[in-house]
């Protein structure tokens, strides 16, 4: 499974979130984030409950160490003994920054340092759009969960209504760009070498052998809700009869699918910024 360096994990805490790979460090020389601040908020209210639990998490292309440090900071408080609960892995460990713990390298074939059943939680912010195979990438993250333990995962939302008018007159959703094709740089790419949309990754989890899987959103876009109020009549009536349809020609994916279907083209959906995937082994 080959990967790629997310391009914003060298990024100032208050640059853009396409700001070059060798933007420069910030004033106070700061761990910076690999996605938007408001996504690692509300992952970490996602997994706090399963910190106050004593939980073995893993933080799975940690880039500097941003949301490894949010959660260590948390554990520290708690009176947890770090390394006997957190780790974090990056296929560039070297760019790791935080004190707290080491980051262990991933392996050139995409294999995660670890082995089976080995974490109770596993998190992956803003990572999976940089994979090249995805369904690998999500399999390694089933494989080191514990029976019944969960994985949290976070993409940029191309579902949105921003990203899907963008995509209609330009082929290229929100975030994502034409990219260098005599380059495989990542200061060239960007690192958004892969995007995939909720269903799909719901899909790609499922696959792996998540029994379960849900979304949750970071933050809402003012933009996106003013286009789904402008919008949201002509979606309800072409949702309706795309569902209509599927009812009468694939009514067995069509129960089978209700529920990512529902989430699909929902106001949240139609109006995040980012999708946070939870998925339970």
């Amino acid at each position: 499974m080959a990967t790629t360096t997310p391009a914003d994990a060298n990024m100032p805490a208050n640059a853009p979130l396409d700001a070059p790979l060798n933007a420069p460090l910030n004033a106070n020389n700061e761990i910076r984030p690999i996605s938007h601040h408001s996504t690692n908020a509300k992952t970490f209210e996602l997994v706090r409950p399963y910190l106050d639990r004593g939980a073995r998490v893993v933080d799975v292309g940690a880039g500097e160490g941003f949301f490894s440090k949010m959660m260590g900071d948390y554990m520290q408080a708690q009176g947890q003994p770090l390394r006997d609960h957190l780790a974090a892995c990056d296929l560039f460990p070297s760019l790791f920054r935080y004190r707290g713990i080491s980051c262990d390298p991933i392996g050139s074939d995409g294999r995660l340092p670890y082995d089976d059943a080995s974490f109770d939680v596993v998190c992956s912010l803003e990572v999976i759009e940089h994979i090249e195979d995805q369904f690998a990438f999500v399999r390694e993250l089933y494989r080191v969960l514990k029976p019944g333990g969960v994985a949290i995962i976070s993409t940029p939302n191309v579902l949105n209504i921003n990203s899907r008018l963008r995509y209609l007159y330009s082929g290229f959703g929100v975030l994502f760009d034409p990219l260098l094709l005599s380059s495989t740089d990542p200061v060239h790419t960007s690192g958004h070498i892969h995007p995939v949309t909720y269903y799909y990754l719901a899909y790609q989890l499922h696959r792996a052998g998540f029994t379960a899987v849900s979304v949750e959103y970071d933050r809402f876009k003012s933009s996106a809700k003013f286009l789904w109020a402008f919008w949201s009549l002509t979606l309800a009536s072409g949702r309706a009869r795309f569902h209509s349809h599927l009812a009468k020609k694939k009514p067995h994916e069509r129960r089978e699918n209700d529920t990512i279907l529902r989430d699909l083209n929902s106001r949240q959906m139609l109006t995040a910024r980012s999708i946070i995937a939870i998925a339970k082994k």
